[in-house]
């Protein structure tokens, strides 16, 4: 994990100096792995500034390039705020520094929300918006970079239980679907809502150009799930907003079982790697298990189950 950024009030005087406004108050913003981020309020505007902990100067550069795009293409999400002088990126306590709006309102993982067709409506819109050319053609956190939670002799069990769904993966990737940009990391705290309503996903840092089934996946593994159970009606909802959009071919309709199970295992090998054995957590060390334990759920459901989602 990396060292977290910490802000004094020398530091928000040169922030407001790039910026060219008077900061009143800030806040740290809790729950980032790879990023530190602070709220900043001015006398009439809320911002958020973001520091990148372990992505370099160059990788900054396509995620503003991505989230100009999608603001180019009228999606709502953060949009990205340029320094007096113009530049979209600064170095700061040597690291890159983005400016971004606020998007008020609480995560998903927060709070109970009824509307799910909102989610998968706002999906829809994402990939019919044109991949940009510089997006990676594989998921960053996917199947190969996976094996590298493998052979450090710690939970043997566990390491077992995901060398077996590496190869399950590998054995039936499905192959030729549809490509678009894709979030793919779909979790409850990059969903935003405030006061019941729908607002915006958040946080494009694993996007690529990669099959649509595969953020379908995803959001049921990360936002559709309920004491380790998936819940119907929330899948439903998700996936009912997605085809009220844009339409499925057969073949990525019976791909998003399979991409839920990627999904899930994708991230209980990153939490194994990351928060675990590297650097274990003390708040996070069950997190791999639970994810194993989901996805594992979602592996074992009748596929009938999940065509009667799509009907």
């Amino acid at each position: 994990m990396a060292n977290l950024t910490t802000l004094v009030d020398a530091d928000i005087a040169a922030i407001s100096e790039i910026y060219g406004f008077e900061i009143t108050r800030y806040q740290p913003i809790y729950g980032g792995d790879e990023n530190s981020s602070f709220l900043l309020k001015t006398h009439d505007q809320e911002y958020v500034i973001t520091f990148s902990e372990k992505r370099s100067f160059s990788e900054v550069e396509k995620m503003v390039l991505l989230l100009n795009h999608l603001t180019e293409h009228g999606y709502h999400t953060n949009r990205v705020i340029p320094g007096i002088h113009g530049s979209f990126i600064y170095e700061f306590l040597s690291k890159p520094m983005i400016l971004k709006t606020w998007i008020p309102g609480e995560t998903l993982r927060d709070t109970d929300q009824e509307d799910y067709r909102s989610i998968g409506q706002a999906i829809a819109q994402l990939h019919d918006i044109p991949p940009p050319d510089f997006l990676p053609r594989e998921h960053s956190f996917g199947l190969r970079v996976m094996p590298d939670a493998l052979d450090h002799k710690v939970d043997l069990e566990y390491e077992a239980w995901l060398a077996d769904k590496i190869a399950f993966l590998n054995d039936n990737l499905p192959v030729g679907l549809p490509q678009a940009l894709i979030h793919g990391d779909l979790f409850d705290d990059n969903i935003i809502y405030h006061k019941g309503q729908f607002q915006a996903i958040i946080d494009f840092g694993d996007a690529s150009c990669y099959s649509r089934s595969y953020d379908l996946g995803s959001v049921l593994f990360g936002a559709c799930m309920a004491d380790g159970r998936l819940e119907i009606d929330r899948a439903r909802g998700v996936l009912e907003g997605y085809q009220s959009q844009l339409k499925l071919e057969s073949e990525e309709r019976d791909a998003v079982q399979f991409f839920s199970v990627y999904a899930g295992a994708a991230i209980s090998a990153w939490h194994y790697l990351h928060t675990y054995v590297r650097k274990p957590i003390e708040t996070r060390l069950d997190k791999y298990k639970l994810a194993a334990a989901r996805t594992d759920h979602l592996f074992k459901l009748p596929t009938e189950i999940f065509d009667s989602l799509l009907d």
